[in-house]
């Protein structure tokens, strides 16, 4: 059973700890919820706050609070309750103020039964309207009628509670700590279900978070910071999964507490059963990831560094002449006239439009990349962006003021576009229009948009009010909310910065795929590095300014995983590592592991030395080309699983509890992941090794692109990995499109199909394939796409089924089918009832392949390929 929460508020910082309430008098360490979250405690502070003071015994961990709430610490109890049409509506209140200013003694609680797996609890000012996140999400008026859940709450002190019908197990329990709700100070506590916790991004760490050992705290504020751990980053995703245990695996109990310094308290509560449950159920409020232009599923490339539009070309020409297929040139900073914004270097590259449009005849396409600050000391007149924008009146001003607020960032004085403006989108179109009339970029690369800053809050300083200085500081980055960013008294369209601060970068995305929709009329490509919840709706991500080592190598799986689950599905990390030079060892491997990221750019910081595929030597590059042409082969799988996580809800990649939530052995597995629950990914991590130890869950499984089958499974076991292989084994039961790789997916998009066949254990499989012209901004509600099914029954029968057959300007022919598992031999084989001598059996590997089909897909009816065996 899985429940997860959603808190949709202005939360920045969580503190997840293994914890009971006790009275001060008990000396156990487990039973402590922080009273003092600040740096440096001390006795007299924290009996200021009517806490309790006790040095944990034994001292073991460093990170047991020694202030902790007693059991009769002042908070609210009921004042009236009524049923209403969404639910419940609880007015509770108290008579003692606590340790933040201006606490709210008057709050009201709203239930709200939204489906039968959603429920949605809100926490806010009875008199006075506050701040609340700008999310479009569904709003429900009218309880539904049955659900998987039963509320309670306590009056007096008030606390709620959620169990699970099903098992009588509580999914959220907040009577452990007290509620504190003050102006800028919110504490809500709850027990969780287990220690099994994933998601609350964006940070680095494992995949699954170690909260039994330690009280852990995750700050949630967005920053442009390379990621190490225990740091703030670029995104804010208040999203976990918690796996249910048994009662008797239930002590002691953990727990987490939500801290934010703004706005309400508005949390979601789903379900599930099922983890893809959760994600849909999640998904269905912040909203569905973007279906990608199909281009953007191939090799990219870039590097902050190329300097001259002649070491630009040199790049492209040995891409070329190494025979690598590759998709999309990027481009970074150095490519701009003195880091302006929508310009490029005439002089050092001077040849940049012609490169571009040599690409796109080619087959390839182009992205650039924009910064959010606009340089404000241009001289009058000679720089549109700034010109217009201030005009209009587009920019984020200082407080209580119609001036904008100056920062400082690569050329110089910036200026900060307010996303939130209606204004902004008409002159953010109009701005990257006239600059693709000269350069005809095909995505946008959105960077920097924290936003970062080079200094903290402005040129002109904070002021000293309660926004720029509040009670309570999450532990951020710098101390202070202003470091390296702007302060949080400016001012948007929307709301104070204080509010939306992490909130910038996903506005900005919104505006971009907007932009981009009305500049190119085809469907858009945004990579943003800041991200919230719902970003995946219009941006694809990746995970920031990593370095050439082997340790960020692997904290790119956890990191993919968990936007997976955020509804972000489009992520990738920077292959062969940004920062640092990479070595051969180093990015063999990582490109090895990028193929089968859902989104693959090899990217590097300027300084360090070339790192593009065919910048190594030759045995280095055909080991990386055999892991690009993996990639390519599988792009007809990949780009259904991309549509499906845009209609359906379902996550591209995913970790392998997912599917085997029943084997514990699974639980911390983040060294291995699943890409659309039928490939298994194992890839060495480990500098100098050449075996690796990986978890075969006890299942079907063939080896990719052998086939052949893995004899042992449901345990861990030691694989050969020496450099030029990274393994990959298929699931039994599924049946996987395929295509003849060409030099980029344009110029291959009407190569022959093929089916990879993994019978179960059973002996059926079962696939889909979608297709269209990959472009078109809505290829659904125009039902202009294809869409097959694949069905292999137990009677050596496979079916090729037609659902939807509306795309037809691409040929769709199918070679070749390879159908592993067939135990017995081959003794003849007929195609929609014709006999078909085109077909070879391996024995040992018990391999059958049938070739040379060239059949047309596109016919409107089922096709049947059938074979039988000796007895």
């Amino acid at each position: 059973m899985i429940h997860s929460q959603l808190v949709i508020s202005f939360i920045l910082l969580y503190c997840i700890a293994c914890l009971h309430a006790q009275q001060c008098e008990q000396t156990s360490n487990a039973g402590r919820f922080d009273c003092h979250p600040e740096n440096n405690p001390t006795q007299s502070t924290c009996e200021e706050r009517k806490c309790c003071w006790r040095i944990p015994v034994p001292l073991t961990n460093e990170t047991v609070p020694y202030c902790y709430f007693p059991s009769d610490f002042p908070t609210y109890e009921v004042k009236s309750k009524e049923t209403t049409d969404f639910g419940q509506r609880i007015r509770i209140v108290k008579t003692q103020t606590t340790y933040m200013p201006h606490d709210i003694l008057d709050l009201t609680v709203d239930f709200i039964y939204e489906t039968q797996q959603r429920f949605r609890i809100r926490i806010y000012d009875s008199v006075y309207r506050r701040y609340e996140v700008p999310l479009q999400v569904p709003v429900v008026e009218k309880k539904v009628n049955m659900t998987d859940y039963e509320v309670t709450f306590s009056e007096k002190p008030f606390a709620i509670l959620v169990i699970r019908k099903s098992t009588g197990i509580a999914i959220f329990d907040s009577s452990v700590a007290p509620l504190i709700f003050a102006d800028q100070y919110m504490k809500l506590s709850t027990r969780l279900s287990s220690p099994l916790v994933y998601g609350l991004g964006e940070h680095r760490q494992a995949l699954l978070m170690n909260i039994t050992n330690e009280w852990k705290q995750l700050t949630f504020w967005t920053r442009d910071f390379p990621p190490i751990e225990n740091t703030n980053l670029y995104g804010v995703h208040p999203f976990h999964i918690n796996l249910e245990r048994t009662l008797d695996n239930l002590l002691p109990l953990p727990a987490l507490t939500y801290t934010t310094i703004g706005g309400i308290i508005d949390l979601y509560i789903f379900t599930g059963p099922t983890v893809q449950d959760v994600i849909e159920q999640y998904w269905d409020i912040v909203g569905k990831p973007t279906m990608p232009p199909f281009w953007s599923l191939g090799f990219h490339l870039s590097r902050y560094g190329y300097n001259t539009i002649e070491n630009l070309w040199a790049t492209v020409k040995r891409m070329h002449d190494a025979d690598f297929p590759y998709d999309v040139q990027w481009t970074d900073i150095d490519v701009m006239s003195n880091h302006l914004d929508f310009t490029y270097d005439s002089e050092r590259f001077h040849g940049l439009p012609d490169l571009v449009r040599a690409l796109q005849s080619d087959g390839k396409h182009y992205v650039n990349i924009i910064d959010p600050g606009i340089s404000s000391t241009q001289p009058a007149g000679s720089y549109p962006p700034y010109d217009d924008g201030r005009s209009q009146e587009i920019f984020v001003t200082k407080y209580n003021s119609t001036e904008p607020t100056a920062g400082e960032a690569w050329p110089g004085a910036v200026v900060f576009p307010d996303f939130t403006n209606p204004k902004t989108v008409d002159w953010w179109t109009r701005t990257a229009a006239a600059f693709h009339e000269r350069i005809p970029f095909d995505g946008m690369w959105i960077d920097m948009n924290e936003p970062s800053n080079f200094i903290d809050g402005s040129h002109d300083g904070c002021t000293g009010n309660f926004l720029d200085n509040p009670p309570y500081v999450p532990h951020v980055l710098g101390n202070k909310l202003s470091s390296k960013s702007l302060c949080p008294s400016v001012q948007h369209y929307l709301s104070l910065h204080y509010n939306l601060h992490s909130m910038y970068g996903y506005f900005e995305a919104q505006v971009t795929s907007t932009a981009l929709k009305t500049i190119r009329q085809k469907r858009p490509f945004v990579l943003s590095r800041s991200t919230f919840a719902g970003s995946g709706r219009y941006t694809a991500h990746w995970t920031g300014d990593n370095r050439a080592r082997f340790q960020d190598m692997y904290y790119s799986i956890p990191a993919l995983l968990s936007f997976n689950m955020f509804g972000i599905t489009h992520v990738g990390a920077d292959i062969c590592g940004f920062g640092l030079d990479t070595t051969e060892e180093l990015c063999i491997r990582w490109m090895q592991l990028g193929a089968f990221y859902p989104f693959m750019r090899n990217h590097n910081d300027a300084g360090q030395k070339d790192q593009d595929p065919a910048s190594f030597p030759w045995e280095a590059q055909q080991i990386m080309k055999q892991a690009l042409l993996m990639r390519y082969s599988l792009i007809p799988f990949w780009y259904t699983l991309h549509y499906e996580a845009s209609m359906k809800s379902r996550t591209i990649i995913q970790p392998l509890f997912f599917e085997y939530l029943n084997d514990g052995d699974t639980y911390s597995i983040d060294q291995q992941f699943l890409i659309g629950r039928a490939l298994l990914v194992s890839p060495n991590l480990v500098s100098q090794l050449t075996t690796i130890d990986v978890y075969i869950p006890r299942d079907v499984w063939y080896e990719f692109p052998s086939g052949a089958a893995v004899k042992t499974v449901g345990q861990f076991i030691s694989l050969n990995a020496p450099l030029s292989k990274i393994n990959i084994h298929v699931r039994g039961g599924f049946i996987i499109p395929m295509q003849t790789p060409g030099a980029n997916l344009i110029l291959g998009r009407g190569n022959p199909f093929s089916l990879l066949v993994a019978p179960s254990q059973f002996g059926n499989a079962s696939g889909n394939l979608f297709w269209d012209d990959g472009d078109s901004l809505d290829p659904i509600g125009t039902n202009i796409y294809n869409y097959f099914e694949f069905l292999l029954s137990t009677s050596n029968s496979l079916t090729i089924d037609p659902i939807v057959v509306k795309y037809k300007d691409s040929p769709m022919r199918l070679d070749f089918v390879k159908i592993l598992g067939v135990t017995k031999p081959v003794t003849s084989v007929t195609i929609n009832g014709k006999t078909y001598s085109n077909y070879v059996y391996n024995l040992f590997d018990q391999i059958l392949i049938i070739h040379g089909l060239d059949m047309n897909m596109l016919v409107e009816s089922s096709q049947i390929i059938q074979w039988t065996t000796s007895t």
